[in-house]
């Protein structure tokens, strides 16, 4: 290429740019010039940006309105923790040789464990094979999640899934498809939340397209993970309540046979001087006076360890339960917004877009031209 070529195409550059254009840096007064002048381009344009908009706008509303109803089910129940008092009655049951501790799973509940835990695969996997009342017929939550879906349903059908049976599920298969449902359901449509860690109240939201799943899935829900937590926070107590309890049966056992064996030996030895006779209806006395006393001790134990028992037991109280017909969770005002914005700025977009084109094929044209210019010259 001529040298002389880039010297012409230098200076017209140079003669068309304002002094501070011929610094490398972009200043703040270069960037606000662009900025009016896109500003004033698009203005041109107002007209097309808000009708475009508006016809989003309306596009949006009409997408709401015709669109299946989502149902919104909330539940909302209160959690007391128990175990007031209860180190006093752990310290006196250990003296007994007992463990009272039952309140490992008290944290459960607490922060994001509470979180976590309802929204587990294990605890949303049980409530879908829990069958339930819907419309007078027992069937599993999971296939009425499944036949709400027709597409899913049609798919579960021709992969020969569909009922699960929840006595033989699940297989390989039906695994990988109770995952995809999990999926569905705890990425899309459940919510879990504590408004406060101070504050005791957990609410539970679902959404979907089916009322009855909704309302029965946040009541099952909280079923479940009350009977999840009550079970892990007192397990330790039970188990030794029901130790107890054999003891004491045990106990009881012998001391009966005692008291029958001291009152016969009191019977044959009531006229007799022998020594030995009387020893022996001595010992078997005190033998019920022994059992008599362990007896004794074991059942306060016993009593003490489900006063535990009753302690440590949370308390769990609904405040509130999904009312039917359920809440439809939809916002013509939010689908028109939506639309609007999605509408206004694509049309910004397509108007800068073809502007810059523009610029583009002004810059080549000129290119072009200096370059002819150039060739002419030389």
């Amino acid at each position: 290429m001529n040298p002389y070529f880039y010297t012409v195409i230098a200076e017209k550059t140079m003669s068309t740019l304002p002094p501070t254009a011929h610094d490398d840096e972009i200043t703040l007064t270069d960037i606000w010039i662009k900025l009016q002048q896109w500003w004033a381009y698009l203005w041109k344009r107002k007209f097309w940006i808000v009708a475009i908009a508006l016809l989003g706008s309306i596009g949006g509303y009409l997408k709401v309105k015709t669109a299946d109803p989502v149902y919104s089910a909330t539940l909302t129940f209160s959690l007391e923790q128990g175990g007031s008092g209860g180190s006093n009655l752990a310290g006196l049951a250990s003296q007994f040789g007992f463990s009272m501790g039952g309140g490992e799973g008290g944290g459960m509940f607490s922060g994001e464990n509470l979180l976590t835990l309802m929204k587990s695969r294990r605890m949303v996997e049980d409530v879908l094979l829990t069958p339930v009342l819907i419309e007078g017929d027992s069937i599993l939550l999971v296939n009425q999640y499944v036949r709400s879906w027709p597409e899913l349903k049609e798919a579960w059908d021709s992969a020969g899934l569909y009922p699960i049976d929840a006595k033989s599920c699940c297989n390989n298969a039906q695994d990988s498809a109770m995952g995809v449902i999990y999926s569905m359901v705890s990425e899309k449509a459940l919510a879990v939340s504590k408004q406060d860690e101070a504050l005791s109240f957990v609410t539970i939201s679902f959404s979907g397209h089916d009322q009855a799943f909704a309302g029965a899935f946040v009541e099952q829900l909280t079923a479940q993970a009350t009977e999840f937590y009550v079970e892990s926070k007192t397990t330790n107590t039970r188990a030794n309540m029901e130790k107890l309890e054999r003891r004491v049966d045990s106990v009881t056992t012998e001391l009966e046979s005692a008291m029958v064996g001291a009152a016969n030996s009191i019977d044959a030895n009531q006229f007799t001087v022998q020594s030995a006779s009387k020893v022996s209806s001595s010992q078997k006395q005190m033998k019920v006076t022994m059992l008599t006393t362990l007896y004794g001790e074991l059942v306060k134990n016993l009593e003490l360890s489900k006063t535990m028992a009753a302690r440590e037991e949370p308390l769990i109280t609904i405040i509130d339960r999904p009312h039917y017909p359920l809440r439809v969770r939809e916002s013509g005002l939010k689908g028109a917004l939506f639309g609007g914005v999605i509408g206004g700025f694509l049309t910004v977009l397509f108007f800068a877009g073809r502007e810059f084109i523009r610029d583009l094929n002004k810059q080549a044209q000129e290119v072009q031209r200096l370059q002819q210019e150039t060739q002419g010259a030389s």
